[in-house]
């Protein structure tokens, strides 16, 4: 905040800097035909502003840039209006008494020390001679001859060719002529009008705006910096530096003789080589204006207008440098205002014959460009959004701007029927135009490229189709709504009007349509990848929520061995075990599984478990009527199409008894000492299916060496890779009855791996669970894997 003021303040007084050396203007009188101080001076001011002005009109958007222009080059003509001599230029030269002339001194004897050439028309009218000469020449060339409208029009073309000619003929003679022009030779009266203070302030205002102009036709021309664009335009500038030189230092002296030795002086009238390079680089520059095929229609109009006032003040601008009244105060000052509206007469010639050229596709570039900002705004509303419909809303609003139709709207394609999917229009358009023409349509689409364009829509065989009671729009466009061989519908567009679309719509239509189905695409693709995140959450949820209601480490039961495990799978189910005090040194025994996946199985188990903590103690050894009461519970609260297998049993260590119910589950086996095995079966239906169904308790006494295995559907339903076979019961007991000798951890883990081999390279599609108890006679080994 402190700094900011100070770099104000070094900002403008750099800016005074170059407007200080233009002080010796007013101080000194200039000498023409050798470097003298003012000039030196003016000079290097004018060329610190340039470079000041530059980067300052830079930071400005193309429209201002030519507004600035113009505004710089009516002020430099209401400058040139003031500096012009006020005696008449005819009187001038026919009554003056020549005292000094503006050139240098070798030459200026011409038209007065010479008696013949008193008599001389003088060179404006030689080069107005030889520029009428150039014009009819070009006019008569036989490429603009023929008969009726074309001979009008060719006709027509000539005579602005030769009148363009013309003007450029007479701008390189007399620019290459200014310090000898016969108009140079002022009275007293005008030399005393040229060193007025507020002439000198005159022509200093004219550099300040002429500089600028410079500056904004530079800009103008770098719009599009292609390869070598500054360099040419560098050129421009180092030969319009040259020109000066040249003009002020007098060198024409050296040229001029030389020049009118090699022929008659009529037709050579000292053409300035550095002036014709002048004109060739203004030319070369002047073409790198691309920019004006990318204005819209109101711009070009603005700049055809501009461009033409330009060329008018330009040139009343260069009349009056051609006849001195711009150098009678400064030769190198007012060169430099000379060359710089050279360069902007024909940078304003060329840009007001673009324009012209470019004007009668105008409307169309302009309509281009709104399709483009509709595509682009396209791409900004329907990838902004993953709902659907709002994608197709956007889409038909858009449409109808893009293409000029009247309506737009969109059908969805199933395999048998056809629905609307959103509409502009009043009513929904697939009530207006029957199935069986939405299918026609479609049948045409993909037997072409993808868009189908009706220009007289009536005549059709669609319009047969639809039938009398349809919309009969003039002309009708469709392009079908698919990517990556996947499709949607039809994207269509109509008018009232025959002929309301071309090929180019058509064309962009497609294109627009792809777009709009890789946007559903994309919806759709996001929609499924968030099921998937959300299905992922969940079953992180459902794990959690499984683990947490498993028993962290199994209780350590007198004479009764426990081992048990648990493997997840991909899809989390609701699988459940526990074994958990019931009170006077009874143990309950449990093993469950909830009908479906993730969070809502997760949550019926943990509810589950609550309610079977809760009873159990209440009830004791009755089984039955344990799960009798825990089903009323579960139908109460249990959704129509969940229920739950599963098995209850209350041990007691102390005798080996087992009472138990099973309610639907896979029953337990009993294993005994001599390979013997009994299904546990008893009990009564699933959990949460009818409150009214019975249960009952059976018991049975474990024996020493009897082993007990409690498992889910998840084991017996493991499938063999390539066959589909279950395992199966009878492949479970098969393992059971061989691998009695080894302890129970290891069975399990060996179990599993029987499994794992078993199912070959497919993962388990269900959580597999095993709870496996054994009596013995003494306290053996408990745990959990």
């Amino acid at each position: 905040m402190i700094k900011r003021p100070r770099a104000i303040h070094g900002r403008l007084l750099l800016a005074l800097v170059p407007l200080v050396l233009f002080v010796p203007l007013f101080l000194f009188r200039t000498v023409h035909g050798r470097l003298n101080f003012p000039e030196a001076s003016a000079c290097l001011g004018a060329g610190i502003l340039y470079f000041l002005l530059v980067r300052l009109i830079a930071r400005l958007q193309l429209t201002s840039v030519l507004i600035s222009t113009m505004i710089f080059t009516a002020a430099v003509f209401g400058l040139t209006c003031y500096l012009e001599p006020s005696v008449p230029w005819a009187q001038e030269v026919q009554d003056a008494r020549p005292v000094e002339f503006r050139a240098p001194s070798a030459v200026s004897g011409y038209g007065q020390d010479d008696p013949a050439e008193l008599e001389d028309p003088g060179i404006q009218s030689r080069i107005d001679s030889l520029a009428n000469s150039g014009g009819r020449a070009i006019r008569n060339i036989g490429l603009f001859d023929g008969s009726g409208t074309v001979g009008m029009t060719l006709g027509a073309v000539g005579e602005v060719t030769s009148a363009t000619a013309e003007i450029f003929i007479r701008t390189v003679y007399a620019g290459s002529n200014v310090a000898f022009e016969d108009t140079l030779i002022l009275t007293e009266e005008g030399l005393k009008e040229s060193a007025r203070p507020l002439k000198v302030l005159a022509l200093v205002a004219a550099i300040v705006f002429s500089i600028a102009l410079l500056a904004s036709l530079r800009n103008l021309v770098l719009v599009e910096q292609k390869k070598g664009t500054l360099l040419l335009f560098r050129i421009l500038m180092v030969v319009l530096v040259l020109r000066i030189v040249y003009i002020s230092l007098g060198l024409e002296d050296l040229i001029r003789p030389a020049i009118s030795g090699f022929g008659d002086s009529d037709l050579i009238l000292s053409i300035s080589p550095l002036y014709v390079l002048l004109f060739v680089f203004g030319f070369i520059n002047a073409f790198r204006t691309e920019w004006v095929h990318y204005l819209n229609r109101w711009r070009k109009y603005l700049t055809l207008a501009g461009a033409l006032g330009m060329l008018i003040l330009s040139q009343s601008i260069l009349r009056v440098y051609f006849r001195g009244g711009l150098t009678a105060c400064s030769l190198a000052m007012g060169t430099f205002i000379g060359c710089v509206f050279t360069v902007l007469f024909i940078f304003s010639s060329v840009a007001f014959v673009k324009v012209l050229f470019l004007l009668p596709s105008a409307r169309l570039l302009d309509r281009r460009l709104d399709q483009l900002r509709i595509m682009d705004g396209l791409g900004q509303s329907i990838y902004s959004t993953f709902n659907e419909e709002r994608i197709i809303r956007s889409s038909v609003t858009l449409g109808r701007k893009f293409s000029g139709a009247d309506r737009c709207w969109a059908v969805r394609i199933g395999d048998t029927s056809v629905t609307p999917w959103q509409s502009t229009d009043q009513g929904p358009p697939v009530l207006h135009f029957p199935p069986e023409w939405h299918r026609e349509v479609f049948n045409r689409l993909e037997r072409t490229s993808g868009s189908l364009l009706l220009s007289r829509y009536p005549g059709s065989s669609l319009a047969r189709l639809a039938g009398k009671d349809a919309p009969v729009p003039g002309s009708l466009i469709a392009s079908i709504l698919g990517i990556r061989k996947k499709t949607f519908g039809i994207l269509y567009a109509s008018t009232g009007r025959q002929f309301g679309f071309v090929s180019e719509t058509r064309a962009l239509f497609e294109t627009f349509a792809r777009q709009v189905a890789a946007a559903v695409d994309n919806a759709g693709m996001m929609e499924t990848e968030l099921e998937r995140e959300r299905y992922r959450e969940e079953l992180a949820i459902a794990r959690s929520i499984q683990e947490s209601l498993l028993p962290g480490e199994l209780p350590k039961i007198e004479h009764i061995d426990l081992a048990a495990v648990t493997v997840p799978s991909r899809s989390v189910g609701g699988d459940y075990y526990d074994v958990f005090e019931v009170g006077e040194g009874l143990y309950g025994v449990t093993i469950a599984d909830v009908a479906g996946k993730g969070i809502a199985a997760g949550l019926l188990m943990a509810a589950l478990q609550a309610a079977l903590h809760a009873l159990a103690p209440g009830f004791g050894r009755n089984t039955g009527e344990t799960v009798r009461k825990l089903n009323e519970l579960v139908c109460s609260r249990m959704p129509d199409d969940k229920f739950i297998t599963f098995f209850y049993g209350v041990l007691d260590p102390s005798d080996g008894t087992l009472d138990y119910c099973c309610a639907g589950h896979d029953p337990p086996l009993l294993i005994d000492g001599e390979g013997g095995i009994k299904r546990l079966e008893e009990g009564g239906l699933v959990l949460g299916v009818s409150d009214t169904a019975p249960y009952t308790s059976s018991r049975l006494t474990m024996k020493p060496g009897d082993r007990l295995l409690l498992y889910t559907d998840g084991i017996t339903e493991s499938m063999e890779e390539f066959t589909g076979e279950e395992f199966g019961t009878r492949r479970l007991l098969e393992f059971l009855v061989e691998r009695d000798d080894l302890q129970l951890e290891p069975l399990l883990c060996d179990l599993l791996e029987r499994l794992d081999a078993f199912r070959g390279g497919t993962a388990a599609m269900d959580d597999m669970t095993l709870l496996l108890l054994r009596r013995s006679g003494s306290t053996l080994k408990k745990g959990r894997s």
